[in-house]
């Protein structure tokens, strides 16, 4: 069941379409992640999710109620600010009461639904504590209590994470994934992070210039791309030109401009100039000759430059026709490779995909 439909909304800023009769259907109880880069129109969509910017075409249902027109207060949800827009002159207890006492609820059961949403985000105890006393993902728990709180069906993030330093980010992503699932309800979160949609989402829009260009679930998105752009923007690619046909031998082929062939067996029902989508992580190093397997391509290479990150480096190598790749390896395996070896790379012929331009 849909909790959440968009049907054709636009928007546009002057000459700028900040959003282009996007459609889209959010199931109940699920997380679905707008993701794109800056001035896609992720936030514009969100703003008009909640209500604090009006379409300039298009209808909204939540929950089974047309509520296109209607103001922010009126919709059911609940929007957590990149900010959190906290008031720190009030201390927990009222910042997540404040919208329960704007209702005038009695005041009996405004202390019985903080206490029990507190207990949800893991922060009970805390409700004389000032605002400044708590840390970075405290106020961001508390930003999410005080909107769960209203008991909203749709629950709204923008960007939420982005004030948190790295490590603070991943436990505080893990938070907001447990609470979602906990309570159960429907949530919408806008980011430009791509390792955040693919590790909270259940579903990714992915949108450019406006439009959602592809939806699905982290899994299809990244095995799957659609398009050239998808696959530069989710995780890390190799992208390679060329052009895709069948050799003497009927074995699809995919041919670079350099002349370089490698087999592919995977999406090839289109054939014709394209672009070949290969993952760094199917690409394997070896540094002595390699036995030649049937569904295994083999191309020779040199490393030009390798960039350590601890638990993995990144090896970027030059194959003919100073085609470049980059390639990851983990663990101790990393110091036995340097920058001028010659390197022989393999990967198998149903890795990558063919996207035809």
């Amino acid at each position: 069941m849909s909790m959440v439909e968009l049907r054709n909304v636009s928007k546009s800023f002057g000459q700028v379409k900040a959003v282009d009769e996007v459609s889209l259907q959010v199931k109940a109880g699920e997380m679905l992640c707008l993701l794109g880069p800056s001035g896609c129109g992720k936030t514009t969509l969100l703003r008009i999710l909640s209500g604090f910017l009006q379409p300039d075409q298009g209808v909204i249902i939540m929950d089974n109620q047309d509520v296109t027109g209607l103001p922010p207060e009126k919709r059911p949800t609940s929007l957590v600010f990149q900010n959190y827009a906290l008031f720190p002159h009030l201390n927990v207890f009222e910042n997540v009461a404040f919208g329960l006492k704007i209702k005038k609820l009695p005041m009996a059961e405004i202390r019985k639904s903080v206490a029990e949403i507190l207990e949800v985000v893991g922060l009970s105890g805390t409700e004389k504590r000032s605002i400044r006393q708590l840390s970075g993902g405290q106020q961001q728990r508390i930003a999410l209590a005080r909107a769960l709180v209203m008991k909203p069906s749709v629950l709204l993030l923008d960007e939420p994470l982005s004030n948190l330093d790295a490590k603070l980010r991943v436990e505080t992503r893990v938070h907001i994934q447990q609470i979602q699932k906990s309570v159960g309800i429907t949530a919408i979160f806008v980011t430009h992070d791509q390792e955040e949609a693919l590790s909270i989402s259940d579903r990714i829009a992915i949108m450019q210039k406006g439009k959602i260009v592809q939806i699905g679930t982290p899994e299809e998105i990244y095995a799957n791309p659609n398009s050239k752009f998808v696959a530069d923007f989710i995780g890390k690619s190799n992208i390679l030109a060329g052009e895709l046909k069948v050799d003497q031998s009927g074995q699809n082929v995919f041919k670079l401009d350099s002349g370089l062939e490698f087999k592919v067996s995977k999406g090839t029902k289109a054939r014709g100039k394209g672009v070949f989508v290969l993952r760094p992580e199917h690409i394997q190093i070896a540094t002595q000759p390699v036995a030649q397997v049937e569904s295994l391509n083999v191309v020779n290479a040199k490393i030009e430059h390798v960039t350590f990150l601890g638990e993995v480096s990144y090896y970027r190598v030059i194959i003919q026709g100073n085609e470049e790749l980059l390639v990851p390896l983990y663990g101790v395996s990393q110091s036995n490779i340097n920058v001028g070896d010659s390197v022989i790379l393999t990967w198998p012929e149903d890795a990558g995909v063919f996207l035809k331009e």
